[in-house]
């Protein structure tokens, strides 16, 4: 039986989120509503709230509020997002069996090209824990397979041709090495560009002659990497942090700021780079596991060459986002960094770049 699908209300403005008749719209008739102030999450200028409402009928809700100002966030104007990605993606009836895959925590949305707002079921207790341990394999599996079948669902759709998607190339640079960024252009806040910085340096030392230029070009640059493969929907920021597993067994997905079009190793490659201590399996290990879902989802197999450039083109997403970040690890003396810097090395070596 299909879902029946709760659509996202779209509200004018960030401020009639917090008026009574607004949120009884949304929730039904409310008798009480407190607001909580929270510190920022991550690097980007988000703020967040969490609202804890109690309704005439005796039921309290726990949600949160996210602000992005899209005029001040560095991130958005990096990535020449103007509207708010997030909210685009609510309001586009091409992509709403996103929420036929993904469970949809959005309740309401605003964004009038200023500012963004989003009114979120607060699922934080079904979030996976916050700490460097790797998943079981059936918490990684759901979530790989859930991916897979975004992927699926949107291999090669008419929807990747909306203007307000993320393009590879501003994926792929905004963690990247910063010399040739142009004058003018955001920087990241101080205390992620201190470490960017320290981080860049670190790794170009370390690294291979060779393979230096694949991390300090443009991504434009390395287009020949994906031109031609097959593109589909990216979630565009697959931390482990971003999904949370309902006990219906669904998972929900938020933090959708990166989605884009492009082949789905571009999520693989972050999944790798970015949640180095939560994997449940080696890394070959989810490559291959990740490929056997996808090839699944779809009904039909990959060919060869083309997997072969998709995964090259994974390594280069991970290690361009993340690289400097395990230069930093190796030279703090982690435990394990030596063999997650190695392994990134010994791969780059091995997929052809620019």
């Amino acid at each position: 039986m299909k879902l029946k699908l709760q659509t996202p209300l779209r509200l004018p403005s960030g401020e009639d989120f917090l008026d009574p008749a607004t949120l009884s719209r949304i929730l039904g008739p409310i008798a009480e509503l407190k607001r909580t102030q929270l510190d920022s999450i991550g690097f980007s200028g988000a703020s967040f709230e969490r609202l804890h409402v109690r309704l005439r009928n005796g039921e309290s809700r726990a949600l949160m509020l996210k602000r992005v100002p899209l005029r001040g966030d560095w991130i958005s104007i990096r990535t020449g997002d103007t509207f708010g990605r997030t909210a685009a993606l609510l309001r586009a009836p091409e992509m709403e069996a996103v929420w036929e895959v993904f469970h949809c925590p959005y309740l309401a949305f605003a964004s009038d090209g200023d500012e963004m707002t989003l009114l979120m079921e607060d699922v934080g207790k079904h979030l996976f824990p916050d700490e460097r341990m790797p998943l079981d394999q059936e918490a990684e599996d759901a979530l790989l397979g859930v991916l897979a079948r975004l992927h699926a669902r949107f291999w090669e759709a008419p929807a990747l041709e909306a203007s307000w998607l993320t393009p590879v190339a501003s994926r792929l640079d905004l963690l990247a090495p910063g010399e040739w960024i142009e004058e003018g252009v955001p920087s990241p806040p101080a205390m992620l560009r201190e470490g960017l910085d320290r981080g860049w340096s670190a790794a170009l030392r370390r690294l291979p002659a060779a393979l230096r230029r694949g991390m300090v070009v443009p991504a434009a640059e390395l287009a020949p990497l994906w031109r031609d493969l097959p593109r589909t929907l990216l979630h565009g920021d697959t931390k482990v942090a971003n999904f949370a597993l309902l006990p219906d067994g669904r998972v929900s997905a938020f933090d959708w700021s990166f989605v884009g079009a492009g082949p789905s190793t571009l999520d693989l490659g972050w999944y790798l780079a970015m949640n180095a201590t939560r994997l449940a399996r080696p890394k070959e290990a989810v490559i291959e596991r990740h490929r056997e879902l996808l090839e699944e989802a779809l009904g039909r197999p990959i060919p060869g060459e083309d997997w072969s450039r998709m995964e090259d083109l994974a390594i280069w997403c991970g290690a361009r986002s993340m690289l400097w970040s395990k230069a930093l690890a190796l030279e703090s003396g982690r435990d394990g960094a030596k063999e997650e810097w190695d392994w990134w090395v010994s791969r780059l070596g091995r997929s052809p770049g620019p």
